[in-house]
């Protein structure tokens, strides 16, 4: 209920109800929450209370709003912080993690062969992976490595960590990354690899991992409504 008399702001009090709703698992992730005009006949507030409330529950991550639809629960958002493998990621947030290989190739690209200091014409492995947090696919994940230093990379299993393969099978430690994020619009092959069928803005992650033995870049495509970067700076 809301107590109009407390020194606690109704729109605060109303945000509160909701959110407790949400993460008692009453209001499910998709579900859609009750309008504007209901909350306001319900409880016997203004709309622009209600609106308040439902801005902080979006600012949050808590509620999608959707103009001509109305208002739905966010999924949980899996959160990316420093160097943290999608398993880790996916099982922070309480998700099962599987991993599909949609292709594996060998290659020539001058331009990945520029990243990795390599010669144009030196093979490179290509690996694209779909990545799915409680069977939802996620993320698109392109990796690129040079064959010359990862013999046989083929053979592995590449549904999982391709960190632990390269640490246990070739003796790469040492790993630094230098990363880079924006935001771009789903073609429609990632949307097809994403099974989503409305335009969708999605992150866009480049990362160029370094060791003294070997540099791989690997460009990653993840969903916007499902996953989020933070990133800790100190000065």
């Amino acid at each position: 209920m809301i107590d109009k008399k407390s020194p606690i702001p109704v729109y605060y009090q109303l945000k509160s109800l909701i959110e407790k709703d949400i993460k008692s698992g009453k209001l499910k992730p998709g579900d859609s929450i009750k309008t504007e005009m209901e909350y306001c006949e319900e409880f016997g507030i203004s709309r622009m209370t209600v609106r308040q409330a439902l801005k902080v529950l979006e600012n949050d991550g808590l509620i999608l709003r959707e103009r001509g639809r109305g208002s739905f629960v966010s999924h949980l958002k899996i959160e990316q912080e420093g160097l943290m493998s999608f398993t880790e990621m996916a099982k922070s947030k309480d998700m099962t993690p599987s991993t599909i290989v949609a292709s594996f190739d060998t290659i020539k690209i001058e331009e990945i062969a520029e990243k990795l200091n390599l010669n144009p014409e030196e093979d490179i492995y290509q690996l694209v992976r779909i990545r799915n947090a409680d069977n939802i696919p996620v993320a698109v994940e392109k990796a690129y490595l040079p064959v010359k230093m990862v013999q046989d990379f083929n053979t592995k299993d590449l549904t999982g960590s391709l960190y632990k393969i390269l640490t246990e099978d070739y003796g790469i430690t040492n790993l630094s990354s230098k990363t880079s994020f924006s935001a771009v619009m789903a073609s429609e092959e990632l949307k097809d690899q994403l099974k989503i069928t409305e335009d969708m803005p999605l992150l866009k992650l480049e990362n160029l991992y370094y060791s003294p033995k070997l540099s791989y870049y690997e460009l990653s495509y993840y969903r916007s409504d499902y996953f989020k970067i933070t990133v800790n700076l100190n000065k």
